[in-house]
């Protein structure tokens, strides 16, 4: 698993390519795992920086206990033009320190309460593709995957 921060170095494309499908919605849908090993799914605000990729919980979200049971999660952005796609897997870390929190505090564009448990997404594999004459005669795939060594 990787740091947000390290993806940018190691797939700077793809990690271009989810930044901004991740700025111009402002939303993303992350799956979790519930306690009964079936999944849930959440529409949540990604907060990608320099450092890291994050997301706050609101303290009543039934996803905070899931991503501290069971680390895993899926985090899909919307589909962009040509209907492209980005989808990041791995595992999520809790993170606790005040300068942390403060920093993604300032850096999200919206409220962060002290109430929200903040996640770091640690990266293990990434999807991204599009269509290329979507919807047409002649319509294809372009897809790439990234794992991490």
């Amino acid at each position: 698993m990787i740091t947000w921060s390290e993806f940018l170095e190691q797939a700077s494309d793809m990690a271009a390519a989810g930044q901004r499908l991740f700025d111009d919605h402002r939303l993303a849908y992350l799956a979790t795992v519930r306690r009964d090993g079936r999944p849930r799914l959440h529409p949540v605000t990604p907060v990608a920086t320099d450092a890291g990729l994050y997301v706050a919980v609101n303290h009543a979200s039934p996803k905070r206990w899931d991503l501290s049971r069971d680390r895993r999660y899926a985090l899909h952005a919307p589909l962009g033009t040509s209907d492209e796609e980005f989808v990041l897997t791995g595992t999520a870390r809790r993170i606790q320190d005040a300068a942390t929190r403060q920093q993604i505090s300032e850096a999200a564009g919206h409220v962060i309460h002290d109430s929200d448990w903040l996640f770091e997404f640690l990266i293990e594999h990434c999807l991204h593709g599009h269509w290329v004459n979507a919807g047409q005669p002649g319509t294809y795939p372009v897809r790439g995957q990234w794992r991490a060594k």
